[in-house]
């Protein structure tokens, strides 16, 4: 009768160990999120590309106010602030860019770059700043269309 009680016992203890990890289901979900990328990726891509479309939205409105500047009073100082605003812009996007779209990435910093650096130039070309302009929002427009 004692061995019957122990072989119980045992079976109870046995089974409620087993049954103790069975239990706990936070962690399977938690694992299977994690192994599948359709559940992981999907929202924060969605996000990437809004929190991408809103930076080079924002990029093109500096590009906008610039040659506004430029068309009327053409402060150097002023054109200088919004060349650093543009910039400080761009930098907040920038590695999600290049990331996901390394050739948008590389035509876009081909006119963008030197239109930032210009505008912080001492002796600023207006020609040149007002040239890289169009070209750089022209680029930001058209990568837009492609990232809807």
């Amino acid at each position: 009768m004692l061995n019957g009680l122990r072989v119980i016992t045992s079976g109870v203890v046995l089974g409620a160990i087993l049954l103790s990890g069975c239990g706990n289901s936070a962690e399977p979900d938690e694992a299977q999120q994690e192994k599948s990328p359709v559940m992981n990726e999907n929202p924060g891509e969605t996000q990437n590309a809004e929190v991408i479309k809103k930076g080079v939205g924002d990029v093109i409105q500096s590009i906008k106010g610039m040659e506004t500047e430029l068309s009327a009073e053409a402060d150097p100082e002023r054109i200088q602030e919004m060349g650093k605003e543009m910039s400080s812009v761009w930098d907040s996007i920038e590695k999600q860019v290049e990331d996901e779209y390394p050739d948008w990435y590389e035509r876009i910093e081909k006119n963008l770059y030197p239109l930032i650096g210009e505008s912080g130039n001492p002796e600023k070309d207006l020609e040149k700043i007002k040239r890289l302009s169009k070209a750089t929002k022209e680029d930001l427009q058209l990568f837009l269309e492609e990232v809807n």
